[in-house]
């Protein structure tokens, strides 16, 4: 009678088990994503490769792998819910500053690597790159050119609204626009100090002798140029 019992309960468990791996009740349909700013919910269920799968095949580490794989993504929890449903909270690496490139728009972080498309309405620096070369995430630009346009935005925040627009070349660095007109090109983040003390003479001495400049360089101490 006992071996009868125990045979029926082995038939039963294994039913069970069966019902519980094709049943398509078990499969995960729901995907709930939440944190995320820079990416779009899309990509993070497509990098979670999710939908479809029995909840209890689903690895929650190894789900949480892959979206770490994503440039953008700093950290990720995964939580499975029965019957079918996965969650997914995103911590994404700050963005320090919008970099144009390509005819594309790219946050990138304050090591130069690019997270992802920059969400329309961005409130942050923006550097426009003459590298014409496309970008992705993942990519990495120059983070020295991030480096002098924090700088420069430190500095010249006390004398009004800070510079918000930066244009970058690999062969002379930064340069901005000047409110008074002309192009200046101020290279790297090296002496930014002397760099606006230099401008700023010379802007004194355009206004006293009424004359106008296209182009102003202090990028080298020894000898600012300005044509």
């Amino acid at each position: 009678m006992s071996k009868l019992i125990a045979l029926l309960l082995l038939f039963g468990g294994s039913g069970v088990m069966y019902h519980v791996a094709t049943s398509d009740e078990f499969r995960i349909t729901n995907v709930r994503v939440s944190g995320n700013q820079l990416l779009q919910s899309s990509e993070l269920e497509a990098a979670a490769a999710v939908i479809g799968t029995n909840i209890f095949w689903v690895r929650e580490e190894e789900v949480r792998r892959r979206l770490q794989t994503l440039p953008a993504v700093q950290s990720a929890r995964v939580t499975a819910f029965l019957p079918n449903r996965l969650e997914m909270r995103i911590g994404e690496y700050s963005a320090a500053a919008v970099w144009l490139a390509g005819g594309a728009a790219w946050c990138i972080d304050r090591g130069g690597r690019v997270l992802g498309p920059a969400p329309p309405g961005a409130v942050l620096p923006v550097i426009r790159s003459a590298d014409p070369a496309p970008l992705q995430p993942g990519s990495q630009v120059d983070h020295e050119a991030l480096g002098a346009a924090e700088r420069l935005q430190q500095l010249t925040s006390a004398w009004g609204p800070p510079v918000r627009e930066f244009d970058y070349s690999a062969d002379s660095g930064l340069s901005i626009v000047a409110d008074f007109g002309p192009r200046v090109q101020f290279g790297d983040s090296s002496d930014m100090e002397w760099k606006l003390v230099a401008l700023a003479a010379i802007r004194n001495e355009l206004q006293r002798t009424g004359q106008r400049a296209e182009l102003i360089d202090v990028r080298f101490k020894d000898r600012p140029y300005v044509r």
